[in-house]
């Protein structure tokens, strides 16, 4: 799949990863949507790239939302060739302790917006790239999770955290299996340590730079490199219910 004039959604575009992406899909010709709640940022990259990038401003753990916006991205443009779901949210709590009991507010919260709001733009979304599939086509969309890697191997105080990533990568063959007659594909990506603004908070506390020092390569990874990850998930026709970290050779012990 060739990026020049390629329609592609990204989720949670207005900041870290998601923006990033969105600036390299725009330096390969990509027609980028963006959406997401941060309208102030949103507007601010819609005025920047004017006209090579919309904003779209979408609560994608609301139905109607979510389907007005995959119904807005076809009357503007007429398809949708590929969703990166890179809106999340991060929450660090403990299961128990002699104080009390994870809440179960921001345990709903984190799997609501993480797990459902992804698979809520997915479903609607691969719904509009069925609907116009081509059977000639070696590939008619693609679907890209952003994970984590502690969907794999979640620390302490991120049981919250980890299910809604761990969902993510287990939906990821079983949707591929779904859309595969459609030709749609469907991967997940999860990064490790990243740089960006929601994970400072990680990276400054106690054991942030143990953290660190538990890379091999000794230093946190950059947004531009997960995006590039994203682009692969997108350009490759063949790769489909594949998860792919990308995290430096973390192998977390556990802190």
């Amino acid at each position: 799949m060739k990026f020049e004039d390629l329609v592609v959604l990204i989720t949670g575009g207005a900041s870290g990863i998601g923006e990033s992406i969105a600036r390299k899909l725009i330096l390969l010709k990509a027609k980028v949507i963006i959406c997401d709640l941060q309208e102030e940022k949103g507007i601010a990259l819609e005025k920047e790239f004017k006209g090579l990038l919309r904003f779209i401003k979408c609560d994608i753990t609301n139905e109607k939302d979510t389907e007005g916006m995959i119904n807005l991205i076809e009357k503007e443009f007429g398809r949708l060739d590929s969703v990166i779901n890179s809106a999340g949210i991060v929450l660090g709590e403990l299961v128990a302790s002699e104080k009390g009991v994870h809440s179960k507010s921001s345990f709903e919260k984190i799997m609501n917006v993480n797990t459902f709001g992804s698979f809520n733009v997915s479903r609607f979304a691969a719904r509009l790239m069925a609907q116009k599939s081509d059977p000639n086509k070696d590939c008619n969309g693609s679907i890209v999770f952003l994970s984590s890697v502690a969907g794999l191997e979640g620390q302490k105080g991120q049981t919250a955290y980890a299910s809604s990533k761990g969902a993510l990568i287990g939906m990821t063959l079983p949707m591929a299996r779904d859309l595969g007659k459609y030709k749609i594909r469907v991967n997940s990506v999860c990064p490790g340590l990243i740089e960006t603004p929601m994970s400072k908070g990680i990276v400054v506390s106690k054991g942030g730079k143990a953290m660190i020092d538990a890379t091999p390569l000794k230093r946190l990874g950059r947004p531009e490199e997960v995006a590039d990850t994203c682009l692969f998930c997108i350009s490759n026709d063949f790769l489909n219910g594949a998860t792919i970290r990308i995290d430096g050779g973390i192998r977390f012990p556990h802190f």
